[in-house]
């Protein structure tokens, strides 16, 4: 009867085909892309996704000055399709400063964005994307402080004007 117990037990806790939480995803670090994405942002003014813009700017979403109706973010930015102007959907972006890591996911234009004071002060962090089985770390480490629109990830990675190429998967 005991033996019974705990192999119920054991089968209640545990689910068939489970690879990891949210925190650490596969043995790998992956998580499962979302299908279907979420609806893509849209924009009051203009109507459009603005994918691959630096949204992170006074009368956008810069926290202390946002557009109107819209939130502030401390990080955004947009992934697209590698070899192509495509967004990369349903991806989940992480970022990692000590013992917290954040989560976003790629909605249907491929933009991503984590909510103003999501890391407060001073922080190092590191930042990847994934979608089982790939996970593809930033090559480079994300530094707290840097002021206002400092952390647009579309500041760096854009397709004109950038220091670094688009953010591809």
């Amino acid at each position: 009867m005991r033996s019974f117990l705990f192999l119920s037990l054991l089968a209640t806790a545990c689910s068939v085909g489970e690879v990891g939480g949210a925190d650490t995803g596969g043995a790998n670090g992956c998580v499962d892309r979302i299908v279907p994405p979420g609806g893509q942002h849209t924009h009051l003014a203009g109507g459009g996704t603005n994918a691959g813009m630096n949204c992170i700017v006074a009368g956008c979403h810069l926290a202390n000055n946002p557009g109107t109706g819209a939130p502030g973010y401390q990080f955004a930015g947009t992934v697209y399709v590698n070899g192509t102007t495509n967004p990369s959907t349903g991806l989940t972006v992480q970022i990692k400063s000590g013992a917290m890591t954040l989560i976003a996911v790629t909605d249907a234009a491929g933009n991503f964005s984590f909510p103003a004071g999501s890391l407060p002060g001073n922080f190092m962090a590191t930042a990847a994307i994934t979608a089982c089985p790939t996970v593809m770390p930033m090559t480079t480490q994300l530094i707290g402080g840097g002021g206002a629109g400092a952390n647009s990830c579309n500041l760096c990675h854009a397709a004109a004007g950038g220091t670094t190429t688009p953010i591809v998967f």
